[in-house]
């Protein structure tokens, strides 16, 4: 074995990698292979890595190869590398190369960074303004945000001194009941993280909601116009209003449609019972088609109510809008690419700023302006050049937002807060399915030990005679 090769045993047995020497044939000659094996430390976990490194058996130079390493570059990696116990793992002496105090160490760590970002988010709320209906808005949503902060923060702290029991309790023996609280921890973290960032964001969000509130107003009052002038068109044919007439008015799609119809005039299911309907054509079709809308409303089915989605469409074409103004002040200042091709648009639609021939020219400059990402951030360069239309676009962005927010009011916030309320809890029910697991290993470990030592005892007294021995006397 070369000097090298012997060098590179030595210090990986000394450190706890696995070993061995092989004999392989590479098609033109006989080399000897040095395999380094083990299990070593990452991120979340361990992994098994195998470092080899061969030579030829006759010289013994280094033979170079795609699966094999450089003396070297070996050497240097099985340094790098923490490698894991095999039996101590099996064990539960460590999990992930850490036995139960680096495991306490590091959870107080954790936690101690869960607290200062609460901090953080303790002193983000208390800046909040409450004096305005904008303000009073924010502290509401920040409220919300920092309660479930210390709720989470809460549960991190408990994990730590279940974890620290289980130190005291084993002796710092067994790793596992530590280890099992990881991930509640970990979850709380995460979520203090996300509610000092709903508290940074929630001034401006409730600016956004204000800028939204009057197009949501807006978008129900043309509902109910639309409705009225709906009924006086079928009252000059002397036709009366019906579902199916009002399903064709605001455009659904034909399975909506026939949901829609059999909820409001009824149905005969596929046993034969009929449904009685729940519509009333004398009242408003706006309020019935919300009403039909929420008696949909599941996990997997999310409705909102009618002047939302209008609300959506109005802001949206105020986006396009402002966009096609900015980029139409902008285009003789645009030297990115497709900068001619933006030109020739903003001409065409100069010249027919609404007509059906230049609607792609106008969907081409709105979405230059409103994805700087696509355009190389060229619009948010350009934007000292035209500062009234790029203030309009920024609002008009957030009023679209502003919808969004409200909608996630209605259902998405306290759904993504029950979803993350109930992710704590399974992680609090992990650690303590760990804990219990761990103690009943231990226990079952502690009776093998016992029926082992008593299996030792009797192979030690087995022949012995059970009565006094007489011993022989010879004269």
């Amino acid at each position: 074995m070369p000097k090298n090769a012997g060098t590179l045993v030595h210090e990986a047995e000394q450190v706890g990698w696995d070993v061995r020497v092989e004999r392989r044939w590479t098609g033109r000659l006989r080399v000897r292979a040095l395999v380094i094996s083990g299990l070593v430390m990452v991120r979340a976990g361990t992994e098994e890595t195998k470092h080899v490194c061969a030579w030829n058996e006759a010289t013994g130079k280094f033979v170079a190869s795609a699966s094999t390493g450089g003396f070297k570059a070996v050497r240097e990696a099985i340094k790098a590398a923490h490698v894991v116990s095999r039996e101590q793992e099996a064990m539960g002496q460590t999990v992930w190369g850490r036995d139960a105090a680096e495991w306490v160490r590091q959870m107080d760590g954790a936690v101690a960074k869960v607290s200062a970002a609460l901090s953080d988010a303790r002193d983000a709320f208390n800046a909040l303004d409450g004096s305005t209906s904008t303000g009073a808005r924010a502290v509401e949503l920040g409220f919300a945000a920092y309660a479930e902060a210390k709720t989470a923060e809460r549960s991190a702290i408990a994990a730590v001194k279940a974890a620290r029991a289980w130190l005291a309790e084993t002796n710092g023996e067994d790793a596992r009941g530590c280890a099992s609280w990881r991930w509640a921890i970990v979850l709380a973290g995460q979520h203090v993280k996300e509610a000092g960032e709903t508290i940074a964001d929630a001034a401006t969000r409730a600016e956004r909601e204000a800028l939204a509130a009057p197009i949501i107003e807006e978008a129900q009052e043309r509902l109910v116009a639309q409705e009225v002038q709906w009924r006086k068109r079928l009252a000059d044919a002397g036709r009366e209003p019906s579902a199916r007439d009002y399903a064709g008015l605001i455009v659904m799609f034909e399975d909506s449609s026939r949901a829609w119809c059999a909820w409001f005039d009824g149905y005969t299911d596929y046993n034969g019972v009929f449904h009685a309907g729940q519509g009333d054509p004398s009242r408003s079709f706006v309020a019935q088609y919300d009403a039909w809308g929420k008696s949909k409303h599941s996990d997997r089915s999310v409705h909102f109510p009618s002047r939302y989605t209008s609300a959506s469409l109005i802001a949206g074409d105020r986006v396009n809008a402002a966009a096609v103004a900015f980029t139409l002040a902008v285009a003789d200042r645009i030297e990115g690419r497709g900068a001619e091709n933006l030109r020739k648009a903003a001409a065409d639609v100069r010249k027919n700023p609404k007509g059906f021939g230049t609607s792609n020219d106008r969907k081409h400059l709105a979405d230059w302006a409103k994805y700087p990402h696509i355009s190389y951030g060229e619009p948010t360069r350009l934007a000292e050049h035209a500062p009234a239309e790029w203030a309009a676009l920024e609002t008009a962005q957030a009023a679209y937002k502003g919808v969004r927010d409200f909608e996630c009011a209605l259902h998405w916030d306290a759904h993504y807060a029950s979803e993350r309320a109930d992710a704590r809890a399974e992680a609090d029910h992990a650690g303590l399915a760990g804990r219990d697991d761990a103690r009943a290993q231990r226990a079952e470990s502690g009776r093998a030990e016992t029926g082992s030592r008593k299996a030792m005892r009797s192979l030690k007294t087995c022949g012995r005679p059970s009565g006094p021995v007489k011993r022989r006397t010879t004269t």
